[in-house]
């Protein structure tokens, strides 16, 4: 980030801040046009950061439906209704006193339970898929390259090359089922219950004298279907998930000053905030560590402002490290600005490799431990 203000009335800490601010930026001029569209007529006791705007967003909530409704079948059990029959096992007859009747023995079937149809329900079927979702549109921003080594003009500045890089869209595979094969039902013949009866059947009567023999009667339970087995349909309602989608409302870019204290440390609180080499994504830890030590003082402070200064390693060309870092600090901007920061309380600066902690430069052999020492994010609270 440079620091810029008017030497005339400056204290002498202002004076000699200055001073470091001038010569920081005399070591990244050529990397990036760090004068252009500078405050105008600026006071001298100020200072001013040139800051990376970050881009912003709206966001819309979708709902994707994960299983359709459909309709399920439930068995309505069968209904009896218990009945008593009061059958003859033997009849009434005669008994005579010289010649007695004759009898033969039958089995008689009673039927004390109907067949029925048992009903059994086949569940119904589904097929995995997925639905596309574009939660985050293309995207691109300009991109300063090499010089051009043929131009004429004194300022090096004007000779910049730059190239428009484009962000691929982000889209999101939700998993989802279709239904395949609707619930029915198959019918199964049940058999009824009977019990055989003995019965003795009068083959002939008595002669001469008789006597009366009164009948026997037996008293059945049975069991009377009333309704057979049948089905209801439940209505079991659609599943659905939400997806956060953003669209891009506002590009953000690198030529915004904003005033500052003149007394901003030279070195800000240092977190576990690392990255990927070549990446500017932040990891789940690299949130809960933000949450913890940056946003939560920021509610406590209502009027703090947070520089977010963001490095590389010296691996890569100087201007791929200075828009890699000025990524990573957007990256950190956007998270705060999407957990409720005023964008007019972050300033986001990418410091390229040009604050090593350690002596791993271009010409030095390194293990990657201490490379990625150097893929981190300061934050400076005033």
């Amino acid at each position: 980030m440079l620091y810029w203000g008017q030497t005339k009335s400056l204290t002498p800490m202002k004076k000699n801040y200055f001073f470091l601010c001038v010569l920081f930026t005399a070591n990244l001029m050529f990397s990036q046009e760090y004068f252009e569209n500078l405050p105008e007529n600026p006071d001298p006791n100020k200072c001013f950061a040139k800051c990376v705007i970050p881009d912003e967003y709206d966001e819309e909530i979708i709902t994707v439906t994960t299983r359709p409704e459909y309709d399920r079948l439930e068995i309505v059990p069968a209904v009896y209704k218990t009945e008593y029959e009061e059958i003859i096992i033997r009849p009434a007859s005669v008994r005579f006193v010289y010649v007695p009747a004759v009898y033969e023995t039958v089995v008689d079937t009673i039927w004390i339970k109907d067949e029925f149809h048992k009903l059994t329900v086949h569940p119904a079927e589904f097929e995995k898929d997925y639905q596309t979702v574009e939660i985050k549109p293309t995207t691109g921003n300009w991109v300063a390259g090499e010089k051009d080594p043929d131009c004429p003009s004194i300022d090096k500045s004007d000779c910049r090359i730059f190239h428009y890089v484009e962000n691929p869209a982000v889209v999101r595979e939700i998993p989802i089922e279709n239904l395949k094969a609707k619930e029915h039902t198959s019918a199964e013949g049940i058999k009824g219950d009977y019990r055989l009866v003995t019965k003795q059947v009068e083959v002939s009567p008595a002669h001469t004298d008789q006597e009366v023999i009164p009948e026997k009667t037996q008293t059945i339970e049975r069991q009377v279907l009333v309704s057979n087995e049948t089905t209801r349909v439940v209505t079991i309602p659609a599943e659905t998930t939400q997806v956060i989608k953003k669209t891009l409302t506002k590009k953000g870019g690198t030529t915004a000053w904003r005033e500052v204290p003149c007394t901003i440390p030279d070195r800000g609180e240092l977190l576990p905030i690392h990255y990927a080499l070549g990446s500017h994504a932040l990891t789940a830890e690299s949130k809960r560590i933000i949450d913890q030590y940056v946003l939560s003082r920021m509610r406590e402070n209502k009027s703090s402002l947070v520089e977010i200064g963001s490095h590389t390693d010296a691996r890569g060309g100087d201007s791929f490290n200075q828009s890699l870092s000025e990524r990573r600090a957007k990256s950190v901007v956007e998270y705060l600005i999407s957990k409720g920061i005023d964008s007019a309380r972050l300033i986001a600066v990418g410091y390229g490799e040009s604050k090593l902690l350690n002596d791993c430069g271009n010409t030095s052999t390194c293990s990657e431990s201490e490379h990625a020492e150097n893929r981190r994010t300061e934050f400076k609270v005033f």
